[in-house]
């Protein structure tokens, strides 16, 4: 669960302090695990299984690539071969858990504990399966010994809370909660916590009471919003929880969550309680603090944390444990993990259709066009207001060249977009490229203008009209001009500086277009369109054996058709040819791989400012852009600014230092 959605909120204050308590429960096992093997470059596929060594060596290469399936297939084989060593065993019982195989852990955990009574890990997970079978008592007898530590400290005792209102010590977990003490990051855990229990209780204003607290400590967690404002709500102060849940929506438009929220209070019936009981209650426990843990890089752990919530509540936090989990998987290259879980969060859940969506920019990943395309439709369908969910499946479509689809779809979301606003550009732009694509420009031009009237001098657009018009022999020094503007805004930006430099040489201003050019390849060197313009421009100004060196290099650069067809042809004429149509293609269906400066997925925003974002577990880049800017579709805007270590939208890692533009 993500416990805050804004930049500098409860899980970016949490810091050092949670990730060193992470390292120190889970230190044991990854530790001495990982000392005791050599590596391979050649991965598991030509090691020798049959023996012992083998297996060990298949399952750091498993650790490696972070393939927990097969990690935990390797480790429990190591376990069956050398039962008397517990580091294969908690290796084991660690990814069998964070694959989410609890049946096929249980047993392996059981193991562990008779070995090395003080696995933390191997502890929590035996007393999640006693909550789950409300077995309280015995989930008490083993809590006492696993609060070794200040993550576990935190885990234990909110557990324990848990399990002593179960069996009728209401006021005890109430005063368990309050005596955590020693990390200044426990407070919104124990706030919150605290009030779901005082709240079961039936003390409505002391539960109001920490809720405020925790409401006052971090105004953009949406589970705390949540609790606070149903609180209200069954406190008879209706107008003041909308008014909190309207605040939150205005800042975070698109959370499913907080909107169920407000419509069930706006209903004027009963207002539910966040939590009703204790198994959710320790579901939101793990849930919690996985996605925090998460957040700090304990990839692992964090796994392991939100599969436990998930075992005791499915749907836990409206899907928000899952949307976590599934978040985690996907920036950790784990694409068929993140796939199941997005996909099994419960259909009723609020959740549900943003989990869909999230599963089908995965599937579109990995190619799996028919699973995503029915994953986008139903996003779609379960949210149709939900203007990203249009936006994304349209990027779909056109990344995969269906630019009629994708015009439509595109105009699905403008449709709902009553007044159009600046931010609403991107939706006029990505619709006036699908226009453009399939060859229907007046109403691609049309778009273009209206992007650029809600968003004057806008670089992405100024280039691509400008470009297409110098493209055509249309409206060349008004081209000219815009394309002008748009190196102004964007100096460094490689593909912008091609374009004017294509614009001088469609005037015939070839001096002009080579040392335009020539920026331009130097700052995007790799790029075969940019070096073959270059070429072009050097054999009219007399450089033949430049142009030659240039063409060849396109070539060699990766060239696509129809471009590549007629470089070839440059290259065995020794000559200049006709310029190849600006219409790509290629085969049915396939995506977009070709790096024609006009592709608006090479672009970005206007001018960069100092501030910068450290990528963190669970990010990507459209949530970075839709909480900095509102505007999921600004992430354009971030992944340009950063070509210099993103080379695409899934190349984001946690660690990463993003330079973050300016007013979009």
């Amino acid at each position: 669960m993500r416990l805050s959605s804004t930049r500098h909120s409860f899980r970016h204050r949490v810091g050092a302090g949670l990730l060193i308590a992470t390292l120190a429960l889970a230190s044991a096992g990854a530790g001495a695990g990982g000392a005791a093997f050599a590596k391979t470059a050649d991965g598991d596929d030509r090691i020798d299984l049959s023996s012992f060594a083998g297996t060990l060596l298949a399952a750091r290469a498993a650790d490696d690539s972070k393939d927990i399936v097969r990690g935990a297939r390797f480790y429990r084989k190591a376990y069956q071969s050398d039962p008397s060593n517990p580091l294969w065993l908690e290796r084991a019982v660690v990814l069998t858990t964070a694959e989410g195989d609890i049946r096929t852990a249980l047993p392996l955990a059981r193991d562990l504990v008779k070995q090395a009574s003080d696995s933390q890990i191997a502890s929590f997970i035996l007393v999640t399966d006693l909550i789950r079978r409300e077995r309280y008592r015995e989930a008490l007898e083993r809590l006492r010994e696993t609060d070794n530590g200040a993550l576990a400290a935190l885990t234990s005792g909110l557990l324990t809370a848990w399990s002593q209102y179960a069996v009728g010590e209401g006021e005890t977990a109430l005063a368990t909660i309050e005596a955590l003490e020693g990390e200044t990051w426990y407070e919104p855990f124990k706030l919150l916590h605290g009030g779901f229990i005082a709240n079961l209780l039936g003390d409505k204003e002391a539960a109001l009471a920490k809720f405020g607290k925790a409401f006052e400590r971090d105004e953009g967690a949406v589970r705390i919003v949540e609790a606070y404002a149903r609180q209200l709500a069954r406190n008879g102060e209706r107008d003041k929880a909308q008014e909190v849940l309207e605040e939150f929506l205005e800042r975070f438009p698109d959370n499913a969550l907080a909107a169920q929220t407000i419509e069930e209070i706006a209903a004027g019936g009963e207002v539910r309680q966040a939590i009703n009981g204790p198994q959710e209650g320790a579901a939101e426990a793990f849930s919690g603090i996985g996605a925090a843990i998460g957040q700090e890089g304990g990839f692992e752990l964090a796994a392991v944390y939100l599969r436990l919530a998930l075992h005791l509540d499915p749907a836990s936090g409206g899907g928000l444990a899952a949307l976590s989990l599934g978040n985690l998987f996907d920036v950790n290259g784990l694409g068929d993990q993140a796939i199941a879980v997005l996909q099994a969060i419960p259909k009723n859940a609020p959740f549900r259709p943003l989990g869909t969506l999230r599963s089908a920019i995965v599937l579109d990943r990995e190619d799996r066009v028919e699973q995503a395309r029915n994953a986008f439709e139903e996003a779609i369908r379960r949210n149709p207001e939900d203007i990203q969910a249009y936006v994304a499946y349209g990027n779909m479509q056109r990344g995969r060249e269906k630019y009629e689809a994708a015009a439509e779809i595109y105009s699905q979301a403008i449709a709902k977009v009553e007044e159009p606003a600046r931010n609403d550009w991107t939706l006029f732009y990505f619709r006036g490229i699908a226009y453009e694509r399939s060859k229907q420009w007046p109403k691609a031009e049309a778009d273009f203008k209206t992007a650029l009237e809600l968003y004057p001098d806008q670089p992405l657009v100024l280039n691509y009209l400008g470009y297409s018009w110098v493209d055509m022999g249309m409206h060349l020094e008004e081209a000219l001009e815009m394309i002008k503007k748009a190196v102004e805004l964007r100096p460094n930006d490689g593909f912008i500086v091609d374009s004017l430099g294509w614009a001088y040489y469609r005037l015939g201003r070839y001096e002009e277009a080579v040392e335009e050019l020539e920026q331009a390849v130097a700052l995007q060197p790799s790029d075969p369109v940019i070096n073959d313009h270059l070429g072009d421009a050097y054999w009219k100004t007399g450089r033949k054996l430049e142009a030659q060196f240039q063409w060849r290099h396109a070539r060699d650069l990766g060239a696509k058709l129809p471009e590549l067809e007629v470089i070839n042809r440059k290259i065995a004429a020794e000559a200049l040819v006709e310029t190849a149509p600006r219409v790509d293609v290629k085969p049915e269906g396939e995506k977009d791989s070709s790096f024609r400066h006009t592709d608006d997925a090479r672009h970005a925003g206007i001018s960069e400012r100092e501030e910068t974002y450290v990528v963190r577990p669970g990010d990507s880049l459209w949530e970075i852009a839709n909480r900095l800017f509102g505007n999921g579709p600004a992430y354009l805007a971030i992944l340009e600014a950063n070509r210099d270590i993103l080379s695409n939208a899934n190349a984001l890692r946690p660690g990463m230092r993003l330079k973050i533009p300016g007013e979009l």
